[in-house]
């Protein structure tokens, strides 16, 4: 619809640009005026807008509010706690598996410590809501 000219300036040449148009041209003030961009600036004064900021205000209770943001702190990361959960049994079994070769192949130092390890990472991973509780008990203290 409008075709503007392009023009290329380095940036030297930009920056000491001085015949800059301040107004605006006369079809540019029609194109203005025949879609209606200026109308809403027009009638703005006349509509009362309420600010958000001096909306009234309302009494809230701040262990209301504590307690209501723990709740949600505490089930912020449920979907991610489930997932590590559900995910951690199928690992430790591979990892459980791999240490049993090991162990056939014959180093069995490596086998035990993965099998051991796998256990004591299932057991932390299915621990992880209780550590969780327990951070936002001690934080509810504070």
């Amino acid at each position: 619809m409008f075709k503007r000219k392009e023009e290329v300036y380095s940036i030297k040449e930009f920056m000491a640009r001085k015949n800059q148009p301040e107004e605006l041209t006369e079809k540019e003030l029609k194109a203005f005026r025949e879609t209606g961009i200026l109308i809403p600036l027009a009638i703005a004064p006349l509509f009362k807008v309420k600010s958000a900021l001096a909306a009234e205000a309302v009494p809230v209770n701040a262990a209301a509010v504590t307690s209501a943001m723990y709740d949600k702190m505490l089930h912020a990361f449920d979907p991610l706690i489930t997932l590590v959960q559900a995910l951690a049994y199928p690992i430790a079994m591979v990892v459980v598996l791999g240490g049993a070769l090991f162990i056939m192949i014959g180093n069995r130092e490596k086998g035990f410590s993965m099998m051991s390890g796998a256990g004591l990472g299932y057991v932390l991973v299915q621990m992880t809501p209780l550590v969780l509780n327990i951070l936002v008990e001690a934080m509810k203290v504070i």
